[in-house]
């Protein structure tokens, strides 16, 4: 498996996904096939773009071109990275937390206002985002407009963002953009938003991502690269892989539901790395399981989905196991 991988990726990346923080299927008005195209297709592929412009410019780093584009790559990430990021499961949260609370009356009169602004500027803007930012020179929150990825408030922080390019709404609410306005400001992830608040306004340290429990693609594929023998498995539901029928790489495929029955078939000597369609419960609870019965797994972090995001090698199943 790690020669396959070695033979596959002729450069290891040096940039890679973050894993979607939600699960597709479970954010309110929004389609899981949507979703995961846009953050596969359009945020993977502003990654994938990104690794290869700074190859590029590692070979001629006076192109003017490319350092334009880097800007823009550079920004596209970050404002997706954000856009995922706001997104809350069923339906979002009640914006609870009294700091941000306060900070957005200060900043706008009320919570109600905001919104309306953001909604006004969100269904004015022929394209780009809108963005509520934290600006540390103005100690305030503000809405701003970016026309385009190029584009930045140079001395603030993305809170929460909204991306108005069609690839973004289209395939679910057509030319209803209102409508998709509508879905995303319902669904907000406010104590995600409260966090990068209190982060970047210095009233609480960020949080750590650390998990020793999980290994990142950036870790597998690095360390496939140097040859580690490490044991990769499937252990997607079967609706999962009904919908996307294919594999990382040659992978095998185990009941989730049923680790007790297949953890003894497993080695000890060497990690063994579980992945499901995004990384959340059934492969980090059957890593979990694992690890009971003296095995040192880990669950992919991101899953399938961040791997395909990455542009890497996937086998299509041709029938089911």
């Amino acid at each position: 498996m790690a020669q396959e991988s070695k033979a596959a990726r002729k450069a290891h990346p040096k940039h890679f996904v973050k894993g979607l923080p939600f699960k597709a299927h479970k954010i309110t008005g929004f389609s899981p096939e949507m979703l995961e195209h846009h953050y596969e297709e359009v945020y993977g592929g502003a990654v994938r773009r990104l690794n290869e412009i700074e190859a590029g410019l590692a070979c001629d780093g006076a192109s003017t071109e490319l350092r334009n584009e880097f800007v823009s790559v550079s920004n596209a990430i970050v404002l997706h990275e954000v856009y995922f990021a706001s997104l809350g499961e069923d339906g979002g949260e009640a914006l609870t937390d009294d700091g941000l609370q306060r900070a957005i009356e200060e900043s706008f009169g009320t919570v109600d206002q905001w919104q309306a602004e953001f909604r006004a500027l969100a269904n004015s803007v022929p394209d780009g985002w809108v963005v509520l930012v934290w600006s540390s020179r103005f100690r305030r929150l503000m809405n701003v407009v970016f026309e385009n990825d190029a584009q930045a408030v140079l001395d603030a922080e993305p809170l929460l963002a909204i991306d108005l390019a069609e690839h973004a709404y289209a395939a679910d609410f057509g030319n209803d953009r209102a409508a998709y306005i509508e879905a995303f400001t319902q669904s907000l992830h406010w104590s995600w938003i409260a966090a990068q608040f209190h982060g970047a306004a210095d009233t609480s340290p960020k949080a750590q991502d650390d998990d020793a429990t999980q290994m990142s693609v950036a870790d597998l594929t690095e360390r496939l690269d140097r040859g580690e023998d490490i044991l990769v498995l499937d252990v997607r539901h079967d609706d999962d892989r009904e919908r996307y029928t294919s594999r990382i790489m040659k992978t095998e495929w185990r009941d989730s539901f049923d680790v007790v029955g297949w953890a003894a078939e497993m080695p000890k000597d060497r990690p063994v790395v579980v992945y499901c369609m995004y990384g959340f419960w059934v492969s980090q609870k059957a890593a979990a399981e694992l690890r009971e019965h003296g095995v040192d797994a880990r669950s992919l972090a991101g899953g399938i989905t961040s791997w395909r995001a990455m542009g890497l090698p996937c086998t299509r199943i041709e029938s089911q196991a």
